[in-house]
């Protein structure tokens, strides 16, 4: 009876080990990939566009830039950070402003970004503006990171799915460098509720985070919900301009 206790702890211990080691690889590399939306989308007048961060108003983020995720799966809380191809930590303002800068280029303007690619960090306006004068750019277009958040709910008791909610919202400004009063604000705001497989049990199970989080976040941030969302900003940016 003694060894059957010690056999159930000691089979309860590596359990949760190893859940707690699964749980603990928390850094998620995001590359941007550009929205099927933008396929096909001809301009007329390839203008130079610098796109600037210049800031994060996430509520409750202001320590953790990099922070994209977080949720429980049953009684294990799980957070999950945005890392480049190297590790680096990545901010969600800098992540969203390169990939928007990228979305652009690919539609056909001639993009730079105007934070420094090292520290990226955000950003004033007039610190923007006055670096794309500097590079005789025709437009800026600022991005401000308002709400920016992936989560899930590890405890539901529905077979081999997984409920993965995204919501991510900016506000961004196109600036004309002919006039700097010419300044036509826009708002991006998009949610979406992403049912991936997990469940590795028909319950719901402690290891399904550990396992799946990652590609639950790269997916959500890299080619679902962000970057429609970003598609959808590049689409009114490229409408703007084209117009004038």
């Amino acid at each position: 009876m003694f060894k059957n206790f010690c056999l159930r702890k000691s089979i309860m211990l590596v359990s949760c080990t190893l859940a707690l080691f699964l749980l603990s690889a928390c850094g998620v590399t995001l590359k941007h990939v550009s929205s099927q939306n933008l396929n096909g989308i001809v301009i007329q007048k390839p203008l130079s566009i610098m796109v600037s961060d210049i800031g994060d108003e996430r509520e409750g983020y202001g320590d953790y830039p990099d922070r994209i995720g977080q949720g429980v799966s049953y009684w294990l809380p799980v957070i999950f950070d945005a890392t480049d191809d190297n590790g680096k930590p990545l901010p969600v303002s800098y992540y969203i402003a390169q990939s928007l800068s990228e979305d652009l280029a690919k539609i056909g303007y001639r993009t730079k970004l105007a934070n420094d690619t090292e520290k990226r960090i955000p950003l004033t306006l007039e610190q923007s503006i006055a670096t794309a004068k500097e590079q005789n750019m025709d437009y800026l277009v600022t991005t401000k990171v308002k709400i920016g958040k992936t989560g899930f709910w590890g405890f539901l008791f529905i077979p081999f799915v997984e409920p993965v909610w995204t919501h991510i919202g900016y506000d961004s400004q196109l600036i004309s460098m002919k006039n700097e009063n010419d300044i036509i604000p826009l708002k991006t705001f998009h949610k979406k509720t992403e049912w991936h497989f997990a469940k590795i049990t028909i319950l719901d199970a402690i290891y399904d985070a550990g396992i799946f989080g990652k590609y639950w976040h790269s997916t959500a941030w890299g080619k679902t919900v962000v970057s429609d969302a970003l598609a959808e900003t590049t689409q009114k940016i490229s409408e703007k301009v084209q117009s004038k």
